[in-house]
This record gives C-alpha cells, sequence and structure tokens, in this order.
C-alpha cells in the first residue's frame, strides 16, 4: 500500500465518524468559549506503530485544566484499538517501509484535513490544531480564522 492509498483508506474510516465529531467538537466549542485560548486536537500513535492511535483534545489557557478536567473522556474524538479480529475500526496498517514518525505524520496531516471542515463556525477567534502529543512536528492550523 502507497501513500495515497493509504491516506485514502484512513480519511474513508474517519469521514464515517464524521457526525459524531461534529457533535463533539460544538461541545468542545461551547466549552472553549467560557475561559479558553484555543484547542489542540492531538494525535496520539502507539509506540508499536501498527495501527492503533488516539484523537484527543486539550484546551489551552487560563481556564485549559478545568475545562479538561470538565469534560474528561469526553475530550476523546476517535480511537483505534485492537480488537478480536483485528483494528477496530477498520483502519490500515503502516506500510513496512515507513517509520513511526512517518506515520504519526501522515495520520496527523490527515486528521487534520477530516477536522478542518467540521470546525464549527464563528470561532475565528478560538485557535484549532492539529499535532502530536510530543511535539515532534509543527502542528498545523485548522478550522476559521483571520490570518
Amino acid at each position: 500500500m502507497g501513500s495515497i492509498e493509504y491516506r485514502d483508506a484512513l480519511k474513508a474510516v474517519l469521514d464515517a465518524e464524521s457526525q459524531t465529531l461534529t457533535a463533539r467538537l460544538s461541545v468542545l466549542h461551547s466549552a472553549a468559549a467560557v475561559g479558553a485560548d484555543g484547542v489542540l486536537i492531538e494525535v496520539f500513535v502507539d509506540q508499536d506503530a501498527e495501527g492503533p492511535f488516539g484523537v484527543w483534545a486539550r484546551f489551552e489557557g487560563a481556564d485549559a485544566f478545568s475545562l479538561d478536567r470538565q469534560l474528561g473522556d469526553d475530550r476523546e474524538l476517535f480511537a483505534v484499538i485492537w480488537g478480536e479480529e483485528g483494528w477496530e475500526p477498520a483502519v490500515p496498517s503502516r506500510p513496512s517501509d515507513w517509520s513511526r514518525a512517518h506515520l504519526a505524520d501522515v495520520i496527523v496531516e490527515v486528521v487534520a484535513e477530516w477536522i478542518n471542515p467540521l470546525i464549527p463556525p464563528g470561532s475565528p477567534d478560538l485557535r484549532w490544531e492539529v499535532g502530536t502529543s510530543d511535539g515532534a512536528r509543527d502542528p498545523i492550523r485548522v478550522g476559521p480564522h483571520d490570518d
């Protein structure tokens, strides 16, 4: 499987979750509007880098800690786990010639493409970014913004 095929297969799995994600992003937006400067969507790629990963939201700003605690596990936007019959949901496995870093970069890019049009309108003052939990790559700005 090449890069284009991997991206397309992953995007198809993510697109199937768009309706659920839109509702969660709306809740995050409402909570963030009260006391956050932004929302960082973090991608966590498991250490084995075969396929499992998670996508979580984290608030930034003065009230970030309390907002994170208030929403708790509702900040999880997407998760891939190893189930009885393989990855759940059925995301593609990492191409064998990709490093963990390359896989993480591709997943972050695809997640950013997926989330970008789903960010609630009317939030240009709130900074939305997609990045990795370890800060290994520069975050990608998503959603409406003025710059």
